[in-house]
Formats: structure tokens, sequence, C-alpha cells
């Protein structure tokens, strides 16, 4: 339970302390001064959660558990004495706050935890004995959308692209985009953008207003040079830019960018780099030309890896997901697109936050010929099949059955278009058009005989 201290109302901070910045969606932030330390705790956080039925990783700003407020509070008063700001009420804690947080394998997408089981030649997915089972909905959608990627067949069997994707410390979507690129030998235009993207928190966030327009700027900066129109090509630039800076922490401090975040993304690289060498020595890695320039081949090979992130814009400013489920999206005010939606037909986005609206962060336009031969792949399976594989049940006569069901549905259509067919010729209008043209065939006829006399 917190102390009279640490519940209803935020305490100002005491004397002493020159900036305390509060943090409402995130953690919790804490001051140090003269070895006091102060935590503010806003009891909220932003956790990844994947929604099944929308078939996307979602950021949310959710309540945290009273285990994690324990775990706040327990950060003040280790070296000397401390408080714990605690900035809601009783209430809140006994009512909103869960007294444990949900286990991440019950929130977040299995894609990568399915298809390294399956790589371990586990195929029953859903009765393996996890420490904490995830949902069976969870499973099928994994399987999905590792089918939808080509990394595992119809049966369940990985496939090489599911090997090749598997030796990527990155989410299935990611890896295939850099498979693709690598495939194409230009995988230096996605390497930094995997990189970025597999770290946090690259933009500094100010809570002042004024500091923030000033951030706001400089990012607006660093997405112009590169046309202002594609969040992917900004990453790479700033990454490119800072590495071939003289002084990197100063040039991330001019223009308002995490430096750490930076130097992880640095490190990520590198390895990456060496995961995509090795497997360009693989015989069996397939390799492919192109002839486009840079800018389209970035979003290409992004399309390849997320065109299950697909939206087309619908009314006004807003766009529909191309996944089946139809949501509404709208771009987030932070991308460098925002205010350009009547401009933009078709988009590729890399992650969703929900707060009062659904918003797509990270976007880049792209054209419908990129990923129409993609989208059918997100309809190409069901649900039942994907379950007897995940189960490891399917049988020869199973795989039998739903052959003999695909050529009654083939023999079904072929039948229809037949008797569509014989229709159409047994109609009024058919039987008219045919007398005519079978007695201009007799004129003609009696005519060349009569010429032949």
């Amino acid at each position: 339970m917190p102390t009279d201290q640490q519940k209803r109302i935020f305490l100002p901070p005491p004397k002493g302390i020159r900036k305390c910045v509060i943090a409402t969606n995130i953690a919790a932030t804490s001051v140090t001064i003269e070895g006091i330390r102060y935590v503010v705790d806003s009891g909220f956080v932003k956790q990844l959660n994947h929604n099944p039925r929308a078939g996307l990783d979602v950021l949310e700003i959710v309540p945290i558990s009273k285990s994690e407020a324990i775990q706040r509070a327990g950060r003040a008063g280790r070296t000397s004495s401390g408080k714990c700001h605690r900035i809601y009420s009783e209430e809140f804690w006994e009512k909103c706050m869960p007294d444990h947080m949900i286990p991440e394998i019950k929130r977040t997408s299995l894609t990568s935890v399915v298809l390294t089981l399956k790589c371990l030649e586990v195929n029953d997915v859903i009765r393996f004995p996890y420490l904490d089972p995830p949902e069976e909905r969870f499973i099928l959608e994994a399987l999905r959308k590792l089918y939808q990627c080509s990394a595992i067949d119809r049966v369940g069997n990985v496939t090489d692209l599911g090997r090749f994707i598997i030796e990527f410390p990155l989410t299935p979507n990611l890896a295939c985009a850099l498979i693709k690129a690598t495939s194409l030998g230009c995988e230096d235009l996605l390497l930094p953008v995997a990189a970025m993207l597999s770290v946090e928190h690259v933009f500094i966030q100010s809570g002042v207003t004024q500091k923030q327009k000033d951030f706001e700027n400089s990012h607006k900066t660093l997405s112009e040079m590169v046309g202002g129109d594609n969040d992917f090509a900004t990453l790479s630039s700033i990454f490119e830019q800072c590495k071939s800076s003289d002084n990197p922490i100063s040039w991330c401090r001019k223009h308002a960018v995490h430096w750490r975040a930076v130097k992880s993304a640095f490190s990520v690289e590198k390895q990456l780099r060496d995961i995509t060498h090795k497997l360009k020595q693989l015989k069996n890695f397939p390799l492919e030309s192109h002839d486009t320039s840079k800018n389209e081949l970035l979003r290409r090979c992004l399309c390849a890896g997320f065109f299950s992130n697909v939206a087309r814009r619908s009314i006004g400013r807003s766009f529909c997901t191309m996944d089946g489920n139809g949501s509404v999206v709208h771009i987030h005010p932070s991308s460098a697109l925002f205010g350009q939606e009547t401009n933009l037909e078709w988009i590729l986005f890399h992650s969703v936050l929900v707060t009062s609206k659904i918003y797509v962060r990270t976007v880049c336009p792209i054209r419908y010929e990129w990923v129409k031969d993609l989208l059918p792949k997100l309809h190409d399976v069901d649900a039942y099949e994907l379950s007897s594989v995940a189960r490891e049940e399917i049988t020869k006569e199973e795989l039998a059955k739903w052959e003999s069901r695909e050529q009654t549905k083939q023999n079904s259509e072929a039948h229809e278009a037949s008797l569509k067919k014989m229709q159409k010729r047994n109609d009024d209008k058919s039987i008219s058009d045919a007398r005519e043209r079978f007695l201009h065939r007799k004129q003609q006829k009696l005519q060349n005989i009569s010429a032949q006399q």
C-alpha cells in the first residue's frame, strides 16, 4: 500500500531541486540532489501489446501494476533518505492497477518465438509446455504472419527464407526487408534503417513548450534533408550523418537526437552487417539485380517485409489498413508526412500508437504496383488449416481431404462458368444472333455458287 506521502496527488518538489521533469505517460522520473533521490511516479507506462484482430503491434499507454509501483518506489532512498511522489490516488491504486504485470509472451507478437520453435523442430507449438502459456489465437496469428512472409509453407515446414530470418535479431517483417535488400545487393540502404528501428527514443522530447518547438524544428530540418516525405530515410540520414561527424555527441545535441540511442544503433548495425555478409556466402541465398533509384529501392525493400502494414487513404486525412480488418488510422504528428495526407494515396508504416486515435508512426509513401502481388497473401490461408498445423495433427488423409476440397471448389467454379456460358448461348438474343450468322453464311455460299456458274 502507498504511504500517506505517496498517494493522492503530486507533491511539489522540495527546495534545492532546480529541475524536476514529471513523466505523465512514461515510466518514472528520478532526480538526485545532494545525495537525496526523489522519484516521481505517474502510474502509467508505454507498453507494447499485440492486437490479434488487427494483426498489429500497438504501443499503448496503460496503468502500471502494483508490483511495478513498489519497484519504482524502491529506487528512492538507496544511498540516503528519499521519497517517492505518486501522482495518483488510492482509488486508482485499488481499482485500476493490477497486482502483477502481464508476462510479455501473453501480450506481444509470437512470430519470432514460433519461428524459433519451428527451427528447433518443435512443431506442436500450441501444446508446447510454456512457463506462461499464451492464448491460442496469438499462436495462430503468429503462424499466419509467418506464412504471409513465406517463412513457413502451408503445412508448417520452415522454408529457406524462414531459416534466413531466424539468423537476425529482428522482427520477421524487418528481417524480410533486410534480406530482400541483401539479395538485391543494396543492404547498405536498409542496415542503418534496421538498426535505428531496433532502438527507442531517437528524438529528444521536452515538456517545455518553447524547447519542444525548437526540437521539432530541428527534427523537421533533418527530414527535409532527405526530401521531407520519408521517415525511414530520415532515420538512415541521421545514422550516416552522426557516424561521419567529427564529434557525434555534439552533433546529436545540436539536432535534438539521443546520442545513447544512436550509439546503440551503431552496434546493432555492425552485428546485422556481419549476419548479412555470412548469408551472402551461402549457396542457396538468392541474388537479384535492380535498375531503380535508391529512394525507390528503399521503399520497395520495405514493401517486401511490411506489406501487411500498408494503408490506403480513406475519408479526409484518415487511412484504412489493407489487412482485411480495415482499421482506420491517422499519421502521427511526429511524422514528416503529417499534414500532407491529402497528397498521399498509399502509405507504409512501422508501428502503431493508440491514444485518443489510432496513429501510425515512421511512415513513407508507396505505390500500389509495389504491393498488389503481395496483398493477396494476407487472405491466402484460414485459421482452421493453421490450427491443424500448429497441433501437429495434420496427416496425409487430412492433406488429401484439403486437396479434394480445393479440387471440388475448382470443379464447381468451372461448372458454374460452363452453366453461365450455356445460359448465354440459349437466351433469345444469342439464338437470334446465331440465326442471322447462319443465314448470312448460307447467302454467301449461294452467291459463290452463282458466280462460278
